[in-house]
């Protein structure tokens, strides 16, 4: 029998706390299967597991806005919540899914939440790689994290948006917050009280959510609440992740002439690369990634990251590829060929002949 918990409305840092907590428990066999719903109060924005705060949001409107800075144990974009956000996850294992691989479990976590809003009245359809749209407009986005055979997989329902408010919060590259933007915006995006003139009340909305996942999944649950463990750890753990070590642990890339930026685009995500460069050497002396990426395992990133570290220029390739020959990854989407060429893409901004690398057109 799978729980199903809504845990209220809290702050950022004991919403994410109580993301690892669960997903750690579960990995630990302490508590069961759980469908859990969420909401945050204050708003805030939160950026993704492998993002850095600097590029990702606009500090000095969220600083006078009030709006709360936080990071997620998932990985994917940066995201505002306002109070009316749904927030719904699945803690599980694997094996109770059928053991699938990410793209599958992606896809039918995603393909049962569509199957939920459509309860509510909303036409609405996964779309890969990891979205549920509404006639081409975005709804929901979603994203997970393993730990052994247990995941978190986590996404948002739209309840009732401020696009305009979003587009000052965080770093999406529109032209001009103009309001010929923002309406650019919000032809990208829908939620709730838009689609169904109304807004629901949020128990309308966890049954829908429940019933899809029991349908989808072949699994029953039942309502319940937190153990004294996850609440005596969430207490334990909470201040941890208001903290600066935790929102601001990606490093910001060194302020340097020859620290060389490019932002990658691929059907399996976006890559924001920044690479220290010994020109006169020909060799790449660090090089940062992050962006909006779905990986497993976590640490994937700043293992390569680690493995690149003084490395001539005319072998960055090689080193990528042999890094990968050893390191098994699970996304959506994204290929070592994407890493390739996400690392090389800064370094090309320069002669070739100056930094030792062919020029691919």
């Amino acid at each position: 029998m799978w729980r199903v918990v809504f845990t209220g409305e809290r702050p950022h840092y004991e919403n994410i706390a109580l993301d690892e907590i669960m997903l750690h428990l579960r990995a630990q066999e302490k508590i069961p299967s759980t469908i859990r719903f969420l909401q945050f109060k204050p708003e805030c924005v939160l950026i993704g597991y492998h993002q850095a705060v600097e590029q990702e949001i606009r500090e000095e409107f969220t600083s006078k806005e009030g709006i709360e800075v936080g990071r997620r144990i998932t990985g994917g974009g940066a995201i505002y919540f306002d109070e009316t956000q749904i927030g719904w996850e699945i803690i599980a294992h694997r094996s109770e899914l059928g053991d699938p691989d990410y793209e599958t479990l992606t896809a039918r976590i995603c393909t049962a939440a569509a199957k939920a809003l459509r309860k509510l009245g909303i036409k609405a359809e996964f779309r890969p790689r990891n979205d549920i749209e509404v006639e081409g407009r975005k709804i929901s986005g979603t994203g997970g994290v393993f730990e052994g055979k247990a995941f978190l997989y986590q996404g948002t329902v739209l309840v009732d948006f401020n696009v305009e408010r979003m587009l000052k919060s965080l770093q999406i590259p529109v032209e001009k917050l103009t309001s010929k933007g923002i309406k650019a915006a919000e032809d990208r995006v829908t939620w709730l009280k838009r689609e169904l003139g109304f807004i629901p009340e949020k128990e309308i909305v966890f049954k829908a959510f429940v019933e899809a996942f029991e349908e989808e999944f072949g699994i029953k649950s039942e309502w319940g609440d937190l153990t004294e463990e996850e609440l005596k750890l969430l207490r334990e753990k909470k201040d941890y992740f208001r903290s600066k070590d935790w929102i601001y642990h990606v490093k910001k890339a060194p302020d340097s002439s020859e620290v060389l930026f490019g932002i990658y685009r691929c059907t399996g995500g976006t890559f924001r690369v920044s690479a220290k460069v010994d020109i006169e050497k020909n060799l790449l002396q660090q090089v940062v990634v992050n962006g909006d990426l779905f990986i497993n395992p976590k640490r994937l990133i700043y293992d390569l990251e680690s493995f690149l570290k003084d490395t001539p220029i005319s072998e960055v390739e090689k080193r990528i590829r042999d890094f990968f020959k050893r390191s098994k990854f699970e996304s959506v989407n994204l290929t070592v060929e994407d890493f390739v060429e996400a690392i090389l893409f800064p370094l090309r901004k320069v002669e070739a002949k100056d930094l030792g690398i062919e020029k691919k057109t």
